[in-house]
């Protein structure tokens, strides 16, 4: 009978040094390449403007994305749409915004030029606080792009990424 409780025992410490073995060298989700809307949380008044950040990190062989995104209209309006700086917009395809909608379609592609490599501003969103609430500015999927971002290379190849929406407070 002992020995059935020490084997036990012994099975599961092999299977927590083994999870643990496994989660140790699995590569973080914030070591690859992601998009990240920033900053992730912030607190405005009624009035107030906020710009918020689409912003790349860890990615190699960028000349294109499309993006889209919503927000809660009823808390939030977008006042414009710049273009970052990571990404040379040589040819801006889509930078349209619906306050009615509450949603953001931005797509820009480089020409001519080296790919963008490493961590970089996409693009910004000013909005102003129109009303008291809680609005989540997230990526919206769409046919063209289901994940809401679709990043390509100079070979039109999608590059993988991870994404992190953002969270408005209007006091």
């Amino acid at each position: 009978m002992n020995h059935k409780i020490l084997l036990k025992a012994h099975i599961w410490l092999v299977v927590a040094l083994a999870l643990t073995l496994v989660t140790s060298c699995a590569p973080s989700a914030s070591s690859g390449p992601a998009v990240k809307i920033e900053p992730s949380a912030s607190s405005v008044q009624v009035g107030d403007t906020l710009r918020v950040s689409i912003k790349s990190k860890n990615v190699a062989d960028l000349t294109a994305f499309e993006s889209h995104l919503s927000f809660d209209a009823n808390t939030l309006e977008v006042v414009e749409v710049v273009d970052g700086s990571f990404v040379a917009p040589d040819f801006i395809v889509q930078n349209i915004f619906d306050n009615a909608m509450g949603t953001i379609d931005y797509a820009i592609a480089q020409l001519n030029r080296e790919p963008a490599a490493g961590s970089g501003i996409l693009f910004e969103v000013v909005f102003r606080a129109k009303a008291k609430g809680d609005s989540t500015i997230r990526f919206l999927g769409t046919q063209a792009a289901p994940d809401g971002i679709l990043l390509s290379d100079a070979n039109g190849i999608a590059i993988s990424v991870s994404l992190m929406d953002a969270s408005v407070t209007v006091k």
